[in-house]
């Protein structure tokens, strides 16, 4: 993710700072992969973890959360409102209500639906449940937490609190807790469509690339298919059969590897005090190419000159999008023969291709973006003071076997067995219980963070932001805000439309601080969906490059050091 070439105003205020998350959800699995099954043995699952004294809950759908589920908004607020009418005293009518108005992303109308009904019922478990659904979709986790509590405390038995507990566990890397709470979800209210869709896609076993072509060409015979879906079905086709040409596996073991990072800079006489990026050199199909390191990104991706200068031609076409208002662009998939980086080689590896003209095409000496989840199969450490990027062995969970590790450019390098069979709790290794226990959506690592005196929110982390950026509702929340602001901020999506600016805003997460002046502040909503709760902002550049950063993306936790005395630091401008 890009946000242009940006000169940051901030003061550097590095103290130790604790925030505490400590709020345990109920009835945790045992950190094991819950046993799959066919569909045909839903039945016997169900049996299986219907909890004792509970009555199974047979409730049809109404009319009303079928229209919600189709997302006929107006629809279903009508109905809603039409059985609260008819029974004053229904709180599924009110819970109803509640979700209709989250899903239109009101979502401060929706805490105060929610905060209303339940101030008004305390004790009701239906209502407390969708308090905390609005809770969390805010990205406040710990209310969300207690509000999931609190219900699962007066009504145990209710599917619906245990679906949302999934939700809360898996964003929480707790994936094997997660599903057990989806298991007890589906035993306790299996006529739930929303309930038993998830169920049966996580019991679901991948299929193989040639079994899901098969699937899709059949779908093609379809006389009633438009030509728009026929498109779309045939790039899918393509882009498996692009996924299947290469897996970017290791010509030869290596345990750990070393490698430098290197400034990105406005003046090469100066490079480290003008770094206002940094990047990594990789060889790709013998020819040295430079990546910008963005864990806002995900895999890696080329810019066009450097596809056509390599000869690469398109294999599947994809959307790729990130911060700016103009949407999603036009990218295509394909693959290099060959990868080095530092002692490492990788082979037959796919990268993603962005468009000409892309934010990238305007900053010198990079040839792309890296994603550090490329390396998510080792313990990566980005020493930025030290200028040097390490990967080391990830700590073994007790009982895994070894395995030789891959490079991670795709998405869609998933295991062959189903989500049920494979889900894992995060494992915290004895040498790592000092580490700091993040969220995890897709490639985005989500930083629980302070902000002034406000509850704590939701950040993503992302160095190839070029400044710390910060969403309206939670900048008002702390600071004063205006519309004046002649930054330009740029991502892959183009340029964002009439940010705003947060004159002071102190930031806290992983117990360092920072005081950020002149904050720049823009609409979140996009990331916020993709990440599936609300982010509040993200951790730039200029923050993280004074850090020493360990992440450990399979168990989602991450370790920082600040150590003015180690390494390079530059001294921020006012």
């Amino acid at each position: 993710m890009r946000t242009g070439l940006l000169r940051v105003v901030s003061t550097l205020l590095f103290a130790p700072v604790a925030i505490s998350l400590s709020v345990r959800l109920f009835a945790q699995g045992n950190g094991n992969a819950v046993p799959s099954g066919s569909a045909a043995q839903a039945a016997d699952s169900s049996s299986k973890y219907a909890l004792p004294g509970c009555t199974i809950d047979h409730t049809k759908p109404t009319d009303a959360d079928t229209a919600l589920t189709a997302r006929k908004y107006a629809d279903a607020e009508r109905l809603y409102n039409d059985a609260l009418t008819a029974e004053p005293n229904s709180s599924a009518a009110r819970a109803g209500l509640v979700r209709t108005t989250l899903a239109e992303g009101k979502l401060h109308e929706a805490l105060a639906l929610a905060m209303k009904y339940s101030s008004a019922h305390p004790n009701d478990a239906v209502l407390l449940d969708a308090l905390g659904e609005v809770r969390f979709r805010r990205g406040e986790v710990r209310e969300a937490a207690v509000a999931f509590n609190q219900s699962s405390r007066i009504d145990g038995c209710d599917g619906q609190t245990h679906y949302d507990a999934a939700h809360f566990l898996n964003l929480s890397s707790l994936h094997a807790s997660a599903q057990h709470e989806l298991e007890v979800a589906h035993a306790q209210a299996p006529e739930n469509a929303e309930i038993t869709r998830a169920w049966s896609a996580s019991h679901a076993v991948p299929q193989t690339p040639e079994g899901r072509i098969a699937s899709l060409k059949k779908r093609l015979d379809n006389p009633s298919l438009n030509d728009e879906q026929k498109n779309g079905i045939n790039a899918a086709i393509k882009g498996i059969e692009s996924s299947e040409k290469g897996s970017c596996e290791l010509v030869k073991p290596v345990a750990q590897a070393k490698v430098p990072i290197l400034p990105i800079s406005r003046d090469s006489a100066f490079a480290k005090e003008t770094m206002y990026e940094a990047e990594l050199e990789l060889q790709i199909d013998g020819k040295k190419r430079k990546f910008e390191i963005d864990t806002g990104a995900s895999g890696l991706l080329l810019t066009h000159a450097v596809a056509k200068n390599a000869g690469l031609v398109p294999e599947a076409a994809i959307k790729a999008g990130g911060i700016g208002d103009a949407g999603p662009v036009n990218a295509f998939v394909t693959h290099v023969d060959d990868i080095k980086i530092g002692p490492m080689e990788f082979k037959n590896c796919m990268v993603n291709v962005l468009p000409p003209g892309s934010t990238l095409d305007q900053v010198p000496d990079v040839d792309g973006l890296i994603g550090p989840d490329v390396f998510r199969n080792y313990l990566v450490t980005l020493d930025y003071p030290g200028f040097e990027m390490s990967l080391d062995p990830l700590p073994p969970r007790p009982g895994d076997t070894a395995k030789a590790p891959s490079l991670a450019t795709s998405e869609d390098q998933a295991p062959p067995a189903s989500f049920a069979d494979s889900a894992r709790d995060r494992y915290i290794a004895p040498e790592m219980k000092g580490w700091t226990p993040v969220f995890r959506s897709q490639h985005f690592l989500i930083l629980p963070t302070l902000i002034g005196d406000a509850p704590v929110k939701l950040f993503v982390m992302d160095t190839g932001a070029s400044k710390s950026m910060i969403s309206p509702e939670a900048a008002r929340e702390v600071a004063h805000i205006t519309s004046f602001n002649d930054s330009k901020i740029q991502g892959l999506s183009g340029q964002v439309m009439s940010p705003l600016k947060a004159d002071k805003i102190k930031i806290v997460f992983a117990n360092i601080s920072q005081v950020v002046n002149g904050m720049d502040s823009f609409d979140m909503s996009g990331i916020s969906r993709s990440a599936g709760v609300d982010i509040s902002g993200m951790i730039g550049f200029p923050f993280l490059s004074q850090l020493v950063i360990s992440i450990d993306y399979r168990d989602s936790l991450v370790h920082v050091v600040y150590d003015p005395k180690k390494g390079f630091h530059a001294t921020p401008t006012d």
